[in-house]
């Protein structure tokens, strides 16, 4: 072995040991390793300011050490010294940050189902405990919000008016569309009506209702009950003797339970009237026989599920999005995630009801 592989250097580290003498220094421990000294001594004897620069140093001088095979010793360590590197895991600051596994196909599966069965669970116990509270609340001699009911009605139902007709309109004309390619070979024209007619009324209305009630209005009310948590308000409203399921999310679980049925029938209204434009300015059928086909598709039984549904899925968006907006934590991201939850377990939570719904009609029949 050469001499200078086995000599030791020893830097005597300056009182002042913080950012503005730590480059310095840096250099002079690189360059006794690169000169391959068997041994590297810091002596921190004369230190009296150390902050977070001279830790850093330190902490790297150790770890190109380790990785060159040198011996770094650390001696006369002041007592105040001591206890600021008493605060600080050295040797965990050394250690190479491990590589999270990456899930398998089960355990991503289980991470998405996860975050939608626990929004659904509080959901379901959020409704009931605001139905249960609203329907006491005349025996506790305490007077219903109606007025509170009648904003949030208004709010989600005139603020979405527009693009729910727009969306149905269209729609009606793609699926008039689409359905006389078809029955055009056939000779069928005129059950185009049928089709747009019984198809929106019976899935299409109150399920795409349903996702643009979840993406416009059950967004926004997590994201406001959020907020009101950050800031405390909801606190404030405990705090006051005010329940905040009977205060703030009883009137919003019923407001778009009776929004929702009124924007579904706005929905399949304009998505007829679509398909009534197509069929008469395009297929060429008469105005007034389209009308009367129309009206023999439809039975008072499809207009009745389309409010029944669109009802339900109205109470289920709210409860999920406030169940999710009074759960938040962790500040202003803990209300975009809030938000994004809300709106994508509202949309599977309607899709799964609206699967129930049509296996329980098919077995009815």
């Amino acid at each position: 072995m050469s001499p200078s592989a086995t000599e030791s250097v020893a830097i005597l580290m300056p009182s002042r040991f913080d950012r503005e003498t730590v480059p310095a220094l840096l250099q002079e421990v690189r360059r006794g390793i690169h000169e391959g000294q068997h041994r590297i001594c810091l002596d921190l004897r004369e230190v009296e300011s150390f902050d977070s620069a001279g830790m850093a140093l330190v902490v790297g001088a150790l770890r190109a050490a380790r990785e060159a095979g040198l011996q770094i010793e650390i001696q006369g360590v002041q007592d105040s010294v001591y206890d600021f590197f008493s605060l600080v895991s050295v040797e965990r600051l050394l250690e190479e940050p491990q590589a999270l596994p990456r899930p398998g196909f089960i355990e991503g599966l289980g991470g998405l189902a996860l975050p939608l069965a626990e929004g659904s669970q509080k959901g379901a116990i959020l409704i009931g405990r605001s139905m249960w509270g609203w329907v006491l609340s005349p025996f506790r001699g305490q007077k219903l919000r109606l007025g509170k009911i009648a904003e949030e009605i208004f709010q989600a139902g005139n603020g979405a008016m527009f693009i729910v007709a727009l969306i149905g309109f269209l729609l009606g004309l793609i699926l008039a569309m689409q359905a006389w390619v078809q029955l055009k070979i056939f000779g069928a024209d005129i059950f185009v009506a049928d089709m747009v007619a019984v198809g929106v009324t019976r899935e299409i209305g109150p399920l795409m209702t349903g996702v643009l009630v979840a993406a416009r209005s059950g967004s926004s009310i997590a994201a406001r009950l959020g907020t009101m948590v950050i800031n405390e308000e909801v606190d404030a409203l405990e705090q006051m003797g005010i329940h905040p399921n009977r205060y703030l999310v009883a009137p919003k679980v019923l407001g778009l339970a009776m929004a929702t049925p009124c924007l579904t029938l706005v929905f399949c209204t304009m998505a007829i009237l679509g398909g009534w434009l197509f069929g008469v300015t395009t297929v060429g059928l008469d105005a007034m026989a389209y009308i009367e086909q129309t009206h023999q598709a439809l039975r008072t039984a499809d207009i009745l599920a389309a409010v029944i549904k669109g009802a339900t899925f109205g109470a289920l968006i709210a409860a999920v999005a406030c169940s999710l907006g009074l759960g938040v934590r962790g500040g202003p991201e803990g209300v975009g995630r809030a938000t994004t939850r809300a709106v994508v377990t509202s949309i599977f939570l309607i899709i799964l009801v609206d699967a129930f719904f049509v296996l329980f009609v098919k077995l009815g029949a």
